[in-house]
């Protein structure tokens, strides 16, 4: 791997230099190995929340059976008018809200907005339409009452993507913004940034750590299939639309031929390319690119709401 140019925050500089290493499950379709995965990743994880140095105010709920995660900042009386949906990171079979706060959280205090995060059904126990059947259930409940920004990142950010596409199926109001970070968007692995940025990565330089949880999340259904790959559906009538990426990962690929396509279908789409950005470069609480990648979501979802 290249050493981090000189432009870089300290704090960036120095992630890429000491990347998280994990060792992923030989089995993603083994749900006893991958939960032993879970209770590991999950308390790793939670603890970059740590890193948070104000305030903040966690209630669990559910929503229509669906767990939930609402986040407020004390010192703030969120509107009411509109709500941030989120949707966590974890390759459809990993995460909860609770590994997100480091997101979530100051998005709640940037943006004056509480923050909902959907604890989604996992792979490889619920495979696919599980989980996108639980965002729709929350999300059609809310946006009832409220506007809603969709927000997910990775695996949520797929997910995002994909319960915009239900919402405007099955006729619902529509979301008001939807914003996605680092997002698994093609399954199939096809970008071909999968072939030519392992060695970059710092994150998954071993592609099959994407790959292999993407396969038991699929289950019976084909990798194409636009509710598992929202690349390959119709892109036509999604709302404005934010992605952030670092041209570090493997995923890169899937952000560029959303952001094409979507713009195609006449979505307004705005790509924001993070140069030496890893995977979930934003949630890096207290980075200075983090950080301003988070004020950058932020502006998006005010200009989006007024």
């Amino acid at each position: 791997m290249s050493a981090a140019p000189s432009h870089l925050s300290e704090g960036a500089a120095a992630y890429l230099s000491d990347p998280d290493q994990l060792e992923y499950p030989d089995d993603w379709t083994d749900p006893w190995c991958v939960q032993e995965f879970r209770d590991l990743t999950n308390t790793l994880w939670a603890g970059a929340n740590e890193s948070i140095d104000f305030d903040y105010d966690v209630v669990a709920d559910a929503i229509d059976g669906v767990p939930v995660e609402r986040i407020t900042i004390p010192s703030r009386t969120p509107g009411t008018d509109a709500v941030i949906m989120h949707l966590h990171g974890g390759m459809f079979c990993l995460g909860t809200p609770e590994i997100d706060r480091v997101l979530n959280a100051p998005l709640a205090r940037s943006t004056g907005l509480e923050v909902i995060s959907v604890d989604y059904r996992l792979a490889p126990e619920h495979p696919c339409p599980a989980a996108i059947e639980d965002a729709i259930a929350v999300y059609e409940r809310i946006s009832q009452e409220q506007r809603v920004i969709l927000v997910g990142e990775s695996a949520g950010g797929g997910l995002a993507a994909a319960c915009a596409v239900a919402a405007r199926d099955k006729a619902l109001r529509p979301p008001e913004a939807l914003v996605m970070l680092s997002p698994m968007l093609d399954l199939t692995g096809g970008s071909d940034t999968y072939a030519t940025l392992p060695g970059a990565d710092p994150d998954y330089g071993d592609t099959s750590a994407l790959l292999g949880p993407a396969a038991a999340y699929a289950g019976q259904i084909e990798l194409d299939d636009p509710r598992v790959s929202p690349l390959a559906g119709d892109l036509d009538g999604l709302p404005p639309t934010l992605i952030q990426v670092g041209n570090r990962e493997v995923l890169l690929g899937d952000s560029t031929r959303f952001a094409r396509k979507a713009r195609s279908a006449g979505v307004d789409v705005q790509l924001e390319v993070q140069d030496a950005g890893w995977h979930n470069y934003p949630i890096w609480y207290g980075v200075p690119e983090a950080d301003a990648a988070v004020a950058s979501i932020s502006t998006f979802i005010t200009e989006a709401l007024a």
